[in-house]
């Protein structure tokens, strides 16, 4: 069996298990909730544009799921601190590897005596949203509202060149009904060949421009789409011999100034890293890392949170590199107990 063959398998296999977990929905079932799917790749902005659509959803009750490539799931820690109905799902493509999770949560949602709504799917930068649509759509209590690309218009060009991520970049943008042109406020002089490129490459669908992923919920919500999702996942083996990824928690706050340089010396080859940290000098307070190619910051997060503060002070950090240049080793050794001492 080739490769291919027994990815679409996999693919297939996690729709079936899809259909199987759904329950025969009754008459009196009749509500339809709309799902959305925000994709694009790593660091795009989705995590930040899923943030903005929480705090000012035009008297939307949205809930929100999330899903994430690597054992640690740092955009889903991000948006359940601003979110109670913020679901989960790590360590892979939606459509192939965690197809019961997203359908069990799918239907905790469209089962709840108070539904939301709308849903939002923020997908994993490695995923093709189609084939996370054709599973959630086994529930026939969801119908998809539309799917949005985001691309980081500051890396857009690498992106599209890289012969390994070629596929993965041209899957997102075929599958959207909308395509967003983020961090238009860093492209200078590169802006109107960027913006053109990715309009040809666009066609007739709409590209809007915008700065820091600041979409309104009425663009985003609403899409009703047209199109048809019954098109094959990308291969998940893609995912995992093309990228690696590595992680740390730690149970205690840390020295910031230790944990500032470590992350200086991250190499540059790195793709993406974010992180959640807790420092010794001021533990209360946390810090979010977002790294997306050789750019990167270190902020506060000073956005209220549903928890109660305090209750965690674990730090996280996930790092994304290519799987023929990351060395792990390097990286790990990096942020020992020892070296962060």
């Amino acid at each position: 069996m080739s490769v291919l063959q027994s990815e679409t398998l996999s693919m297939l296999t996690g729709i079936f298990e899809a259909a199987r977990l759904i329950p025969a929905r009754t008459a009196a079932q009749s509500n339809v909730l709309p799902l959305t799917v925000i994709s694009g790749f790593l660091g795009a902005g989705k995590t930040t544009l899923l943030n903005r659509l929480l705090s000012e959803p035009q008297g939307r009750r949205l809930a929100v799921l999330v899903n994430d490539f690597g054992n640690i799931n740092i955009d889903a820690a991000l948006i359940k601190s601003r979110s109670e109905d913020a679901i989960s799902l790590a360590n892979g493509c939606a459509c192939c590897t965690v197809a019961g999770d997203l359908t069990r949560a799918l239907i905790k949602l469209s089962d709840s005596p108070e539904p939301p709504d709308a849903i939002i799917l923020e997908a994993s930068g490695l995923a093709d949203p189609r084939g996370i649509a054709q599973v959630a759509l086994a529930n026939p209590a969801l119908y998809l509202d539309g799917i949005l690309t985001l691309v980081d218009g500051e890396t857009f060009e690498e992106r599209h060149n890289d012969p390994d991520l070629a596929s993965i970049f041209s899957a997102q943008l075929s599958a959207a009904d909308i395509i967003v042109l983020n961090k238009v406020d860093l492209l200078g002089t590169r802006g109107r060949a960027v913006r053109d490129h990715l309009q040809e490459l666009a066609g007739t669908r709409p590209v809007l421009e915008v700065a820091h992923a600041d979409v309104p919920a009425d663009v985003v919500l609403g899409v009703r789409t047209q199109q048809s999702v019954a098109m094959a996942c990308l291969p998940d083996e893609d995912h995992s011999s093309v990228f690696r990824s590595w992680s740390r928690v730690w149970s205690n706050p840390l020295g910031k100034e230790r944990l500032t340089n470590a992350l200086e010396q991250l190499p540059a080859d790195i793709i993406r890293a974010k992180g959640i940290f807790h420092f010794s000098d001021n533990p209360s307070q946390r810090f979010i890392y977002q790294r997306v190619g050789s750019r990167w910051k270190l902020t506060p997060d000073d956005a209220p949170r549903v928890a109660a503060p305090g209750v965690s002070q674990e730090s996280s950090l996930v790092v994304i590199g290519p799987s023929s240049k990351f060395d792990v080793d390097f990286v790990s050794e990096r942020f020992t107990d020892g070296a962060l001492a």
